[in-house]
């Protein structure tokens, strides 16, 4: 499993365009290597994150799910709040050209 380094947290953090703070260092050094999971099951191949389109699919998909844009519905009267399962293909739209079909 992929371990980043502080170097490649705060790469990711300046693509998002955030503030660099300690809590949100731990949260992208947690989430990032989950996102790399997911673009190489998507990509069906093994990807690095030297790799700038990796990283800016990976800081992407961590800033899509932290601002609350996977909210769908939200309901006032006994509280319920939707949220979208899957990204979108805006966020994926990096990992295009690296994408194999699985026959």
């Amino acid at each position: 499993m992929w371990i980043p380094t502080d170097q490649e947290v705060n790469e990711l953090i300046l693509i998002n365009s955030d503030i660099s703070t300690p809590v949100r260092i731990e949260h992208y050094r947690k989430l990032a290597p989950i996102y790399l999971d997911y673009a190489n099951e998507y990509c069906n191949q093994a990807l690095t994150s030297d790799i700038s389109n990796v990283k800016v699919f990976i800081a992407k998909a961590i800033q899509y799910y932290t601002q609350k844009a996977g909210l769908t519905a939200r309901s006032m009267g006994t509280v319920s709040y939707s949220y979208a399962t899957e990204l979108p293909s805006s966020v994926l739209k990096p990992l295009k050209p690296f994408k194999k079909v699985r026959w």
